[in-house]
């Protein structure tokens, strides 16, 4: 019989999780907070990391060497022939999530016989005529070849498919018919410079031939123009095709002009078998290299599989093949995937550094949501436990019980909670894919949901326990100040954060509590402000007219209000606040970052060029000094300019001053006022928006009355109070009216800078004027500046006005690869995952205004019953419940954007990552915030108001029932 009645109760209790209604709904709620909150960090860990290893893999600029690109270049010496090669191709066909490999044969004939003399050149089919020589012009005929341009040096190059890695200019040679014999003869691509040259294109007969030695005879071979390829900017190597990127990465490569050693050779490519058989007939050698690319779309994980593949196939030929180090023929290894993998695993431990006190907080609000369900379940459930315990269940039977009563709404909400965090991070979080953590994330968000369930068996055993061993009589207990000890609590933790020094990051996981338990304080006067006021209004003896009473009868329940409408005000109030908080806090993150991107970038791409006259071909040259008079070296040039460039760049110059007025260095900035304002970025925030207008200043007025320039003094407290600056530049001294003084300004370096027009600026110069083309190579005149041209489109806009002066930057540093870096993305991922808590956290406030609403009508079902027969009606006391929950949330809602408010000077203290950059961090109230927040304020009022609705509409009988 016992075993029929423990039988009935756990298939009662089985399914009587679900039978609960309305509180059904909060307990799967609340298990689906918990699960959301412990499958996301394992999503949001692998999403972040594939974010940052596409983004790391897409900023490889494709002028980078194969060390930096995600390639692999396998250069072995196992034998002359390509077939030999089969065993380097087959090793890396075994490397997972690499493309195929590709086979390329270089000459190196002149390296093996160096420092012999040794030539490869190219020339017309024709006749013969007695001579050598080596004419690099092709204005003749070399080594035995002559035509109608003569010959240039070039040299063979095997691919796989030429065709396919070409960039054709004009018609091809592929199945055009050829006469006679000729339908088998070997057909190579030339460069387009070396077609003009010689005046060939695609069909015609070439030579090639190579000599060996000054006195040695050539050895040629006939060949076909097969077609006419471009070349890069350089003029010498392949051009790549759209969106390819080879030829550009094998420039350390590909064999050098063997007389001009340190300029690539003009290629003669061909396929493998064609140019095997022609380097064999004009006695050349090939140097074998296989190279395969990383595939595309591989995560961070699969890259790092790769990349440690990749590490033992180089181990093993390093140990395999014992060549010296200047061997020409000595092993090449070169791979970028290792390199690009540490960076992306350096950004994702940054974010994870930043985000896992938010991920355990996150667990923990979950797991206090459903401690929190069950701790009213157990009030809820008095008279049930009475009841049990009465005939004779004991404690931990109870508590199986309810761990088995609440087991289906938790694997219910274990499926939700999974669903949610997965498509949050999906939408929401980085651009990264997830795959892999998709079944961790399951496991991790299961066990929290154990916990749970350990939690509300727990309650359920300890609610009963007290049942069994009632607790003794004694003196009546005094209620715990609680309010009192949060606000204490709060105003100690504000007080020592704001009294702390230095940045936050060693106490990172303890300052985000700062704001919760602000907050928390917030809220406890919430919940008492009300019950004073309500005191103070409401009489003891109804109106007349029912309106009135509806007013009447809501004041009295807001004073009549205890413990548990105070508790829920206050949890309310938490959860807005953080969701206001961290929205507010995403976009102070997202302004700040903008902002110090563009001081320290400048513009979207900063090249740095010899000088400003190589942008400028009419540029004028340095006047020669006429002896009989020494000071015409100081008077202006006539016809000195900037250089004029197509909309979108300007050229700035950059210079290391010093004043009088400290000791310290810094920077002269020489700008073209009118152009740099287009070009440069300004960001969203008000010190570059000051900026911004002290540069328009300076542009209507560049020079004050006597000429001398006028300078926009940039954080440099030394000059706060001086109208003029006194710099010195070398042995250059200039005064400098200061126009205005701004905090921050694009292009700075972390230290004082002074900003001036070019023109009044250079005008003093004279010949020393840097815009002016020098006459030799050495440095011009006496103030040593550095010159860059800004771009606003980036490093191809950048790159193309270099390609089309023909000069090649020194370098070009681009806005992306500040925003890429490891402490922006983490910060900025970081703020996102606290509003995914800050979700959470509201998310338990609709819970607990749920739950309070719930208890409520519970509460007062017979009150509410008896006001509806006297004459209020059914509908005047649902507009008083209705209205009593309204004012709860306004009171929550203001609550929380004054906790926020109050929060705002400790934004740059809690939010702040990078204390020392400029422009400082500033925290203000986001209107988007605002707007998401009482958003969230309305949905939990009308959830609260739905279910005390349907409470109401049950019949009279339910007042006499325990729920």
């Amino acid at each position: 019989m016992k075993s029929w009645v423990l039988d009935r109760l756990v298939l009662a209790a089985l399914l009587g999780g679900l039978r609960q209604r309305s509180w059904s709904v909060l307990i799967v709620a609340a298990f689906a907070v918990v699960a959301a909150a412990g499958a996301a960090p394992g999503m949001f860990a692998e999403a972040s990391g594939n974010a940052a290893f596409q983004a790391r893999r897409d900023q490889t600029p494709a002028s980078a060497q194969q060390n930096d690109a995600a390639v692999v270049r396998v250069s072995a010496n196992v034998g002359p022939r390509s077939l030999d090669q089969v065993p380097v191709t087959n090793d890396l066909r075994q490397v997972p999530h690499l493309t195929e490999p590709d086979l390329t044969g270089g000459s190196i004939g002149a390296e093996l016989v160096r420092p012999q003399f040794w030539s490869s050149t190219v020339g017309v089919a024709g006749q013969s005529r007695a001579g050598g020589g080596n004419d690099a012009t092709g204005s003749g005929g070399t080594d035995g070849v002559t035509g109608r341009g003569g010959a240039e040096r070039a040299r063979l190059f095997a691919v796989e498919a030429p065709a396919e890695d070409l960039v054709a200019v004009g018609p091809t040679a592929d199945g055009r018919p050829r006469a006679g014999d000729d339908a088998a003869r070997d057909g190579l691509w030339l460069p387009q410079p070396v077609a003009e040259s010689l005046g060939v294109r695609a069909g015609d007969e070439i030579v090639v031939a190579v000599t060996r030695g000054t006195d040695g005879e050539a050895q040629r071979a006939t060949a076909t123009v097969d077609g006419i390829f471009a070349v890069d900017a350089g003029g010498r190597l392949p051009a790549d095709p759209a969106g390819r990127h080879q030829w550009a990465l094998r420039r350390s490569d590909v064999p050098g002009d063997t007389e001009y050693r340190t300029l690539p050779s003009y290629l003669l490519v061909g396929d493998v078998a064609t140019v095997e058989r022609l380097a064999e007939a004009v006695g050349d050698q090939l140097f074998w290299s296989a190279e395969s690319e990383l595939a595309p779309g591989v995560t961070l994980a699969e890259a790092r599989r790769t990349a440690d593949r990749v590490e033992e196939l180089r181990r093993r030929y390093a140990t395999d093949l014992f060549s010296e180090n200047d061997d020409p023929l000595a092993l090449r290894f070169a791979s970028g995937i290792q390199r690009i993998a540490d960076d992306a695993t350096g950004t994702t431990d940054a974010v994870r550094q930043r985000t896992r006190p938010v991920e355990w907080a996150a667990v923990a609000v979950g797991l206090a949501s459903v401690l929190a369900v069950a701790l009213l379940s157990a009030r809820r459930r008095e008279r049930e436990l009475r009841h049990a315990v009465a005939v004779g269940m004991s404690a931990p039977r109870i508590g199986g019980l309810w761990l088995l009563e609440h087991l289906l709404p938790a694997v219910l909400g274990a499926v939700t909670g999974w669903l949610v965090a997965w498509q949050l991070v999906e939408r929401l979080g980085p651009p990264g894919r997830i795959t892999a953590s998709l079944q961790p994330a399951a496991l991790s968000g299961g066990g929290a949901v154990l916990a749970g369930l350990a939690l509300v068996a727990g309650v359920g055993a300890v609610a009963a326990a007290r049942r069994v061993r009632p607790a003794p009589p004694a003196t009546a207990r005094r209620a715990l100040p609680w309010g009192t000890m949060v606000v204490a609590v709060a105003l100690v933790a504000a007080g020592g954060l704001v009294s702390a020094s230095g940045p936050a990051d060693g106490t990172r996981g303890v300052d985000l509590l700062v704001p919760l338990l602000v907050l928390c304080s917030v809220g406890v006067i919430g919940g008492w402000l009300p019950t004073r006021l309500a005191h103070r209004r409401a009489g003891a003896t109804p109106p007349a007219g029912r309106t009135r009473v509806v007013f009447w009868l809501t004041r009295r329940r807001l004073g009549a209000g205890g413990t548990e409408r105070r508790l829920a005000v206050l949890v309310v109030t938490a959860g807005l606040g953080m969701l206001l908080f961290a929205l507010s806090a995403v976009h102070a993150t997202r302004m700040s970052a903008q902002d110090r991107v563009a001081v320290a970038a400048g513009a979207e791409a900063v090249a740095t060029i010899e000088g400003s006259w190589v942008l400028d071909a009419d540029a004028i040259p340095v006047p020669v000094p006429d002896p009989a008079d020494p000071a015409s070296v100081a008077e202006p040039v006539p016809g000195v300019r900037t250089p004029s460039l197509p909309p979108g760049n300007t050229v700035v110059w950059l210079a290391d001053v010093t004043t009088p007025l400290d000791d310290y260095q810094k920077d002269l900035l020489i700008v073209d006022p009118a152009r740099f304002g287009e070009v440069a970025l300004w960001g969203n925030g008000p010190e570059l928006a000051a900026a911004r207008a002290a540069l328009t200043e300076l542009a209507a007025r560049p020079a004050a009355d006597d000429g001398s320039p006028r300078a926009i003094v940039v954080a440099d407290p030394a000059a706060a109070r001086v109208p003029t600056v006194r710099m010195m530049a070398g042995p250059q001294i200039q005064d400098l009216e200061v126009a205005s003084r701004v905090d921050a300004f694009p292009g700075m370096r972390g230290r004082a800078m002074y900003v001036v027009a070019a023109d009044p600026m250079f005008t003093r110069l004279g010949a020393e004027d840097p815009r002016l083309r020098p006459r030799t190579r050495q440095p011009q005149g006496m103030l040593f500046l550095r010159t860059f041209l800004w771009n606003s489109s980036g490093r191809a806009g950048a790159q193309a006005i270099t390609d089309a002066h023909g000069t090649v930057p020194e370098r070009i540093d681009t806005a992306d690869q500040l925003r890429q870096d490891a402490a922006y993305v983490a910060t900025g991922r970081a703020r996102g995952y606290q509003v995914a808590i800050a979700g959470y956290l509201a998310l338990v406030a609709l819970l607990t205004l749920g739950i309070y609403a719930q208890r409520t009508a519970a509460a007062r079902r017979p009150a509410d019953l008896m006001l509806a027969r006297a004459g209020l009606g059914r509908r005047g006391v649902g507009r008083a419940r209705a209205l009593e929950f309204v004012l709860l949330a306004a009171v929550a809602f203001a609550a929380a954007v004054a906790g926020v408010a109050a929060l705002t000077p400790l934004g740059a203290r809690l939010l702040d990552d990078q204390p020392g950059l400029l422009p400082a961090y500033t925290l203000e109230i986001s209107a988007n915030g605002l707007a998401v927040t009482a958003i969230v304020a309305v949905v939990a009022t009308l959830l609260a108001i739905g279910l005390t609705t349907v409470r109401s509409a049950s019949s009279e009988e339910d007042a006499y029932r325990d729920d």
